[in-house]
């Protein structure tokens, strides 16, 4: 058995021990692991031909939000077209605003003031009291022993429809409001209107003007039983002086034959 010198023997561990230092870190540097060259590969094609389509998309959409806002929807005209608006609902809404709640009251005795605040009040729920108001202002129907019967029934006409015709222009009032409330609402909503959205605003508009038709065709029809209670009751007074002539003949003749 030949042995080597222990200087030698020295020589050859510490040659060892270094080749397997230097070797560990170069073998995590090189990473001979097949998963690590699966993951490159699927990172270099999102980052490359993915991400190289993701790019051409974002380049045309951008082209053709530009050609929109250019073209279809001229950003510089949307905004003139809002302060436009804004100009104009500053112009005259507050002047509007005062003329729709101008007071008109004049009534000076306190019952009549009070059947005066019922009906200009705009608000339906006031008109169970106006009953009460009303008479309180014109009086009630006389009773049977102090008029004739026709004039009772004509006197308890009138009054119903009169009180009829205030209770629908204290509904009209209230519907008014709520018109001019919706009509304010669309035209702020007109001034920050995006585009796409003007027949929306437009339908909302064309459903508020068919509320306003709506009332002013109960208005109407409001007038024209009006119209007809008043020949109606022409007509009555007609008949009644009829009546009475009548009576004047029939109680003539009856003197006449006891002479």
């Amino acid at each position: 058995m030949i042995r080597l010198p222990s200087s030698r023997l020295q020589i050859a561990g510490a040659l060892l021990a270094g080749s397997m230092l230097v070797a560990v870190p170069v073998c995590r540097a090189i990473s001979l692991n097949p998963l690590d060259f699966i993951f490159q590969a699927i990172d270099s094609t999102i980052s490359g031909d993915i991400g190289g389509a993701l790019s051409g998309l974002n380049s045309i959409q951008n082209t053709l939000m530009q050609d929109e806002q250019k073209v279809l929807y001229p950003v510089s005209l949307i905004n003139q077209s809002h302060n436009y608006v804004t100009t104009i609902m500053g112009g005259y809404r507050g002047w509007m605003t005062s003329v729709y709640t101008l007071p008109v009251n004049s009534a000076q005795l306190p019952s009549s003031q009070s059947l005066e605040r019922s009906f200009l009040s705009g608000n339906s729920t006031q008109t169970a009291s106006l009953g009460s108001v009303y008479h309180t202002s014109f009086g009630s129907i006389p009773s049977a022993s102090a008029a004739p019967q026709a004039h009772r029934q004509m006197a308890d006409m009138q009054d119903a429809l009169a009180q009829d015709a205030l209770a629908q222009s204290m509904a009209a009032d209230q519907a008014s409001t709520g018109l001019l409330g919706v009509a304010n609402q669309i035209e702020n909503e007109s001034a920050t209107t995006a585009p796409g959205t003007a027949d929306m605003l437009a339908a909302t508009a064309r459903a508020a003007e068919l509320q306003s038709l709506a009332s002013q065709h109960k208005l109407l029809a409001s007038m024209l039983r009006e119209e007809a209670a008043q020949l109606a009751e022409v007509n009555g007074r007609q008949k009644l002086d009829v009546q009475q002539t009548q009576q004047l003949n029939t109680n003539l003749q009856g003197v006449i034959a006891q002479k």
